[in-house]
């Protein structure tokens, strides 16, 4: 029985701590604890010890199957052995002749029948008797078999030696064909090599016209590439510009709405003022020495009659659009470039952008404008959306 290399050997206190606990815990005498003690300073492992330990074996039994693991029989006779109820001698019979040739399968039969130890060793002696016979045989016809292998060797040399001259005639009538067959050959090689050159040049035909078509898409893609970037460089200008004029417009109307009403006459670029003509000079119409005049009669300080009346008209310009909206309710620059660019971008009608710029005003927030856009939904679906985005911000609020 071969040894688990995974099973180590104990050492000396692992030893003694082991035949302790089989005195006390096992209740094994000291002639089992002196076999098992001797068997594990051997070599042999606790696990090897642990399959003759049984209380049913007597001390003979348990030293025959040692010995049985000691010589390292194998596992099938060591189960045999241990299996089947035999007494110490017919164990120690059984391994003796093993020991001396006799098969496992002629142990395995013994033991089957039941024999005692005296008939076991008569039919193991008879076996190897019968084996020893066989052997003597098998020596003699090996040297019959030596013979019929010596001149079968003979016969195969000189098979050997006529293969080889035929052989050598083969190959000289195979060079008489080949010579006959090289010019065909030749010839099919180089028609072979010109189509060949054919198709290669056709290949290469199509490479360059692929390479032409490849570095005229590639100039293409770099100039919509720079298309692209002027374009994007434009739109980000223009929506500065509109930001910036945004701005300047609502510090306009601001600076408007703080100004006095001398400023406001004064503002000759948002006014249209009537020029006042006091005609110092001018006489009305007498009738019979009263003056007659066709309109009420207004004078200056100084008593002039004034003939016409100055009419101030001022025109305020409106931070209209929804850029100045987007300037009004304080959007990042940014955002509002995005909401630009999205309705600028966006298939949207007019009466769409209505709605976006009264939801602008009604304070939508960047986000809710964002949906509302992008969604594209119509007017009236706008209008009533509008709606419920006010009364949601004003319940949040």
């Amino acid at each position: 029985m071969e040894q688990n290399l995974n099973d180590k050997p104990l050492s000396n206190m692992q030893i003694a701590r082991y035949i302790e606990s089989l005195r006390k815990e096992m209740n094994f005498d000291d002639e089992v604890c002196g076999l098992v003690k001797s068997d594990l300073e051997d070599g042999l492992t606790q696990e090897q010890t642990e399959k003759y330990l049984d209380k049913n074996f007597n001390i003979g039994q348990m030293r025959v199957l040692s010995e049985g693991l000691h010589k390292g029989i194998p596992e099938e006779l060591f189960n045999i052995l241990h299996n089947n109820k035999l007494s110490g001698n017919q164990m120690k019979v059984s391994l003796e002749f093993y020991e001396k040739g006799v098969p496992v399968e002629t142990i395995q039969e013994a033991v089957a029948r039941g024999e005692k130890p005296v008939v076991m060793r008569r039919l193991y002696e008879e076996v190897l008797a019968q084996l020893s016979k066989a052997a003597e045989q098998y020596t003699q016809d090996s040297e019959y078999v030596k013979e019929l292998i010596a001149q079968m060797e003979m016969v195969v040399e000189k098979i050997n030696y006529q293969e080889e001259r035929y052989d050598a005639l083969n190959k000289k009538l195979s060079d008489v064909e080949v010579l006959k067959e090289d010019k065909e050959v030749t010839e099919r090689l180089v028609k072979e090599n010109e189509d060949k050159d054919g198709i290669i040049s056709h290949q290469q035909d199509e490479l360059n016209k692929a390479s032409s078509t490849i570095a005229r898409l590639r100039d293409s893609i770099e100039h919509k590439d720079k298309e692209m970037e002027r374009m994007r460089d434009r739109i980000e200008s223009l929506e500065d510009k509109i930001m910036s004029a945004a701005s300047d417009d609502q510090k306009v109307a601001e600076k408007e709405e703080k100004a006095g009403p001398s400023e406001v006459l004064a503002a000759t670029d948002n006014k249209e003022t009537v020029k006042t003509l006091a005609d110092s000079q001018a006489v009305p119409p007498m009738y019979n020495g009263i003056p007659v005049y066709y309109q009420i009669p207004v004078t200056d300080s100084a008593g002039r009659v004034i003939q016409h009346l100055p009419v101030e008209r001022t025109e305020r310009k409106s931070n209209g659009g929804i850029a100045a909206l987007f300037a009004r309710l304080s959007f990042k620059k940014k955002s509002r470039a995005d909401i630009v660019k999205l309705v600028a971008s966006g298939d949207l009608v007019p009466a769409q952008l209505v709605q976006i710029k009264s939801a602008i005003e009604k304070g939508l927030t960047e986000g809710q404008l964002v949906e509302l856009i992008n969604n594209n939904v119509s007017a009236e679906k706008m209008k009533e959306i509008i709606e419920i985005a006010v009364l949601e911000n004003s319940m949040a609020g």
